[in-house]
Formats: structure tokens, C-alpha cells, sequence
């Protein structure tokens, strides 16, 4: 029989749990979690994911600092006053995912250093009035009172607090997702707390994540007058992604990198779903596990050249052979000496010798495209148009997907920088100087940056020193006077003169010859430091470009609801709802499940009673007898309002709709296939 739990949706569907069986596939994954601590890879992925979380929080923090003091000095210094009550309203922007940590965040910075009276409101725990005002005298109380919460209790308590203390800590309410809570709940509870602003010195941070308008177009007059307004502003949520990415990602020191594909998935779902950079950096989590769980090979995806030497020590058969499954292993053995080849695919120890020089490469690599694509980035993020875009990430896209020197948007962007200033070319080179000695400064071994950070140096002397008082272009014009006015014919003529323009040279003034050497000499070293990933040998170890990764990060909802409710043994793992043919119904399934099953088989309208009669069918078939008279037919109450609620949830689920052309029908909303 059906477990009772198992009824409705709500129950049983996403939380049924298979008493034993179940636990004993716990037992198995403790013992595999076990088993993962073991691995090269799994210890290599902690260690850096580590690493990459704290840096995040800490830049977090870095960003919100400026906010939240502002918003801190605000709680402090705000002053009683018996008509308004003091009001900040935080411009969050869309990123919704990442408020919560945010104000998690300024309520214990709030806690720790202005006043222990802090209150944090979630619209979804406060749709009325009474639970708003409970929630609140809750947390100011620490749930400490079995009394109902109320504002009296709330000032009793207050009082006796600071019965003999002359300063008095302040209230602080902060409404944490404004749009989200009701309108009318909103302005009664201001309303209220105004009444006893005298006694009680609250203090209102409302969480705005569209506009200031929203505020004064939800709050009429009347309660807009009672409290007092001042707006702060956080960072938008792309500058603070852009600034995750220069600061976490495009940094020599990160080993592991995205594709292009994967990046651009990344970038999409950021733009055009959720806005929320937490998300963000959790999908860059959830390609780092795909990336590493691929085998001790992964492993060797880190920046210390000793810890890639240590790893490569620790190789067993399976992980060279790991290495040799990799795609580019093709491209390094073809381009071995024949006598080589052989070796490579079946002497592990020869391997081993290669395979440090290759990723020792590959690590270089992703290194110096980091520097030169700051470098690029400087050079065109201003210029009109911005071909390759104003923002580090997009020109990143651009490299890991194609080769950058000979895309459309590099050329463009060249000739664009043809037509810079003196000023403007001698201030980008000063910012790339900046950018390289930053990377240079850390090793001492790193000759070709150094002789390049030397010869921009001299360029920039160049520019310095350059008079452009002399600025004339001077064209040189063969003498063909002579042969001209021997020409009577006027077609010949015409031909003389075409030649004679031909045959013009124009001479460049000495910036313009100095500017063109220049970008001579970036784009050559463009063109040797920003080649395509793909180009390197064994690139895989460090770049994660496997875009099967959507089906994990964007769900597929609509299929997994039909799955759950066509097949219910899919998730609840139970024996009485195994079917072996899909269109099989059994009486034991959830109610939700016969009733989907059933709905199925009708067209656009479905007719409640025929839909009740054939569900009374499959889950009593006694009560499904001597159908023929409906009207002497009497329903089991119970079964009937099991239907009704089932019924109820698809209708929550979007599957039905009632009709208003038939009262006794409903409308099928969802087709399969």
C-alpha cells in the first residue's frame, strides 16, 4: 500500500525518503566522500576553491565597506524627532540573490558596533500586519517572552531596559526587500511605529531594489510625511561582477580558466536571468568540480611549479593514461619525432619528462594572456564604438574563443588607435607600464616582459621628447611638367595624371612615424602572448570549455515536473509506484500523480466530473461501479476532496486553468512533446 506521506505533493514528492534502502546508499556516499579525500584531484580542487571563496568574501566585504559606513554613520548620528522617523533607502539594484548576505552582513556590523536592537523583515514572513509586528518585537526580544508580541509589551520592555541609563540605544527596522511586501501592510506598520516614536526611537532601512519612485508611489502622503528619507546607493551589480573578475579570475595567479563557451553561458545566465554575482562565482564552483573530477590529471591545475612536480611524482599508470586521453595529446604526439611517438603513447617515464615542460607552458601561458589582456584592455576600452567592448570580461570572451590578432574587432580597433593623440597614446602606454611592472616586480626570471617593459619605457622617453611643432605632411611629386604638356590627346592625359597620383608619397611627421612603430610593436607582442588556447598542448589541464555543463546550471523544470508527476518512481524510488509502461496508472501512486495521468488523455477542455468519475475509478474501484446514473451516484467525501486538492495543485502548478464559458470544465493548459 501507498505510504500516506506519499498523497500529495506537498508531502511526499521532493522529501519521501526509502527507510533502509536509502540509508544504505548513505553509507556507500559517506564511504565515496571518503574515497574523494584520497584523490590528487579532489585534494587540488579544496585547496583552490578555498582559496577562491575567501578572496571573494574579502572583496565583497572590500565593495559593501563604503555603503555600509555611510549607512552605520547614518544609524548613529540620526536624531529623535517626535514627527518623522529617521529612514535610509538602500538602492540594492536587481541582483536580489545577493542582498540577503549583504544585509546579513550590515545587521551584525549594526550589532556589533551602533546598537544590539536590530531586526531584519523578509517580505515572505510578514504578508500581514500581525506577523510584521510579531517578527519584529521577536527579534528585538530574542524570543524570549511567551506573551503576544505587542508594541506596548515592546515599550515595557524597552523602558525597564534603560530605566536608569541616560543614553538610549536606537531600534533599527530593516525592511529587507521593500518591493516585496504589501503596500497597505507597510503603511500601517509606519503609521503605528510614528504613534510611538516619543517612546521608542526606531530607526527604518528599506532595501529598494528598482527605484527611489517605488517608495513614494507605494506610500501615499500621509505616511510618506511621517518619516524622513535619505537615499544611498550600491555599487551595480556588473561593476561589482567586473570587479570579482579582475580581482579573482583574470589574475596570473588563478590557474584555472574558462572557455568560451562556458564563460559566455556564465555571462548570459548573470545578464539576462539573476544579476546576482553570487550565483556567478557558484557556477564557476560547479565547473570547477566537472573540471576536476575528470582525474588526477586535473591536478595538476595550479600556479606553484614545485606542487606540479610533486603531483606528477605521485602519477600512477591510470593518470597518464588520463593525460593521453585528452584531445590536444594528439596534436604533441604528432608533433614528436617519429622515433618519439611510440614512447609517448606507451613509456609512462618518457611521459613524465614531457609532461612537466608542457604544463609548465600552459602555465606560462595563461600567466602572460592575463598581463597582455590587461594591456589590451587599456589600449581600446575608450576608443568610439568599442569594437571589443569597454569591459575586461568582454575582450576575455573574445580571446578563449577565437584567435584575438586576427578577429574584425582587433583590426578595427587598430586603426582606431591610428588616428591617437600624442597625449592620449603616451597616457595608455604609462597604464600599461603600470600593469606589466606589477607582474614583472614578482619574479626576477621573466626576460621577455622585462625587455618589453624596457622598450615601452623608451617609447614613452620618445613621446616626451618629441617636438610636434613640425607637423606638415610633405608629399614629393615626380617633374612630369614636361611630358604633360606634350600631351595633346585628352584620354592620354587623363592616364598621365592618374599615374602621376599613383606615384605620390606621403611622408609622415615624426609622431605619426613614432605611433606607428608603437602599435607595431604591441600588436607583434599581441600576436605572440594572446594566440588561442587551443593552440597549446595539453591546454585542457587548465581550461574548462565543456558546455554540457548548462544541463546542470539552467534547469530544465517543465521536464522534471512531468517526470515526477508521469512517473513518480523516478524520484520517490518506491516499489509501489514502479510501472514498466508509462501509461500505466496504479491506484497507489500520489493522488496528484492519477490525476495528472488522467488529465492527459483529455483535449483542451476537461469535464470535472468525468475527470472525478475516472479517478474514483483508479483509486477505489468500488466506488467506480454502477456509473450509468450519475445523479444517484454519492461520492466518499474523503476521496472526493482528495481529488479536489489534487486538482487544486495542478492548477498551482499551471497545468489547468477553470473556464469561464463552462462552469463545470476546465482549461488543459500544457501539451507533451
Amino acid at each position: 500500500m501507498a505510504n500516506n506521506e506519499t498523497t500529495s505533493v506537498s508531502k511526499g514528492v521532493f522529501v519521501f525518503k526509502n527507510g533502509n534502502k536509502h540509508s544504505k546508499k548513505a553509507h556507500k556516499s559517506s564511504k565515496k566522500s571518503n574515497m574523494f579525500s584520497d584523490n590528487l584531484w579532489y585534494q587540488e580542487f579544496v585547496s583552490l576553491w578555498e582559496a577562491i571563496s575567501h578572496e571573494y568574501e574579502t572583496l565583497t566585504a572590500q565593495i559593501f565597506a563604503s555603503t555600509t559606513s555611510d549607512l552605520l554613520r547614518f544609524v548613529e548620528t540620526s536624531r529623535e524627532d517626535s514627527n518623522e522617523i529617521p529612514s535610509a533607502a538602500l538602492l540594492t539594484g536587481i541582483n536580489m540573490p545577493d542582498h540577503e548576505a549583504q544585509f546579513k552582513n550590515l545587521d551584525k556590523l549594526l550589532k556589533d558596533r551602533i546598537t544590539p536592537h536590530v531586526a531584519l523583515l523578509h517580505s515572505q514572513q510578514c504578508g500581514k500586519l500581525k506577523n510584521l509586528i510579531e517578527s519584529m518585537i521577536g527579534q528585538f526580544l530574542n524570543n524570549e517572552t511567551t506573551i503576544t508580541p505587542s508594541l506596548p509589551l515592546l515599550q515595557r520592555w524597552y523602558d525597564g531596559l534603560y530605566e536608569t541609563e541616560t543614553k538610549k540605544l536606537k531600534l533599527v527596522v530593516i525592511i529587507l526587500d521593500f518591493e516585496g511586501f504589501s503596500p497597505k501592510v507597510l503603511q500601517n506598520f509606519i503609521l503605528i511605529i510614528s504613534s510611538y516614536l516619543h517612546k521608542l526611537p526606531f530607526v527604518l532601512i528599506f532595501g529598494i531594489a528598482t527605484s527611489i519612485s517605488s517608495l513614494y508611489t507605494s506610500l501615499p502622503y500621509h505616511v510618506i510625511s511621517k518619516i524622513n528619507v535619505q537615499i544611498f546607493k550600491c555599487q551595480p551589480s556588473t561593476v561589482h561582477l567586473n570587479n570579482v573578475l579582475e580581482e579573482l579570475l583574470f589574475t596570473p595567479f588563478c590557474p584555472f580558466q574558462l572557455g568560451g563557451r562556458v564563460f559566455d553561458l556564465f555571462t548570459e545566465i548573470f545578464l539576462f536571468y539573476d544579476f546576482s554575482v553570487h550565483n556567478f562565482v557558484q557556477n564557476i564552483k560547479i565547473a570547477m568540480m566537472e573540471h576536476f573530477c575528470q582525474g588526477n590529471a586535473m591536478a595538476l591545475c595550479q600556479t606553484d611549479k614545485k606542487g606540479i612536480k610533486e603531483v606528477i611524482d605521485l602519477f600512477e599508470h591510470n593518470d597518464y593514461e588520463s593525460v593521453r586521453r585528452l584531445l590536444s595529446f594528439r596534436s604533441l604526439v604528432e608533433a614528436e619525432p617519429p622515433e618519439n611517438r611510440i614512447k609517448l603513447l606507451t613509456d609512462d617515464q618518457y611521459l613524465k619528462t614531457v609532461l612537466y615542460d608542457k604544463v609548465i607552458a600552459v602555465q606560462k601561458y595563461t600567466r602572460r594572456l592575463h598581463v597582455f589582456l590587461k594591456c589590451l584592455h587599456v589600449l581600446v576600452r575608450d576608443l568610439p564604438g568599442a569594437p571589443m567592448g569597454k569591459n575586461l570580461r568582454e575582450i576575455y570572451a573574445l580571446v578563449v574563443r577565437k584567435t584575438i590578432t586576427e578577429s574584425k574587432e582587433y583590426k578595427e580597433c587598430f586603426q582606431l588607435l591610428n588616428f591617437q593623440s600624442k597625449d592620449e597614446l603616451n597616457s595608455k602606454l604609462e597604464k600599461i607600464a603600470k600593469v606589466m611592472e606589477c607582474y614583472v616586480n614578482t619574479s626576477s626570471k621573466k626576460t621577455q616582459l622585462k625587455d618589453f617593459c624596457v622598450t615601452i619605457k623608451r617609447f614613452q622617453n620618445a613621446l616626451d621628447v618629441l617636438d610636434l611643432v613640425d607637423v606638415t605632411n610633405v608629399e614629393i611629386e615626380p617633374t612630369h611638367d614636361a611630358v604633360l604638356s606634350g600631351l595633346t590627346d585628352r584620354k592620354a592625359l587623363k592616364e598621365a595624371l592618374m599615374s602621376r597620383s599613383k606615384q605620390q608619397v606621403k611622408l609622415l611627421n615624426k609622431y605619426e612615424k613614432l605611433r606607428e612603430e608603437i602599435l607595431n610593436f604591441l600588436s607583434k607582442n599581441f600576436e605572440i602572448f594572446m594566440v588561442h588556447p587551443s593552440s597549446l598542448h595539453l591546454y585542457e589541464i587548465f581550461f574548462f570549455d565543456d558546455i554540457s555543463i548548462k544541463d546542470k546550471i539552467v534547469g530544465t523544470h517543465r521536464s522534471a515536473i512531468h517526470n515526477a508527476l508521469n512517473n513518480p518512481h523516478y524520484y520517490l524510488q518506491c516499489k509501489c509506484c514502479e510501472i514498466s509502461n508509462s501509461r500505466t496508472v496504479k491506484a497507489t501512486m500520489p493522488d496528484i500523480c492519477i490525476a495528472y495521468k488522467l488529465h492527459l488523455e483529455w483535449g483542451k477542455m476537461i469535464n470535472l466530473y468525468d475527470w472525478l468519475l475516472a479517478f474514483l475509478c483508479i483509486v477505489d474501484p468500488k466506488e467506480g461501479d454502477d456509473l450509468d446514473d450519475k445523479f444517484k451516484k454519492v461520492v466518499n467525501p474523503e476521496l472526493q476532496a482528495r481529488f479536489t486538492q489534487a486538482v487544486a495543485e495542478l492548477e498551482y502548478l499551471g497545468f489547468i486553468k477553470s473556464s469561464k464559458r463552462k462552469t463545470d470544465h476546465v482549461m488543459r493548459l500544457t501539451w507533451e512533446g
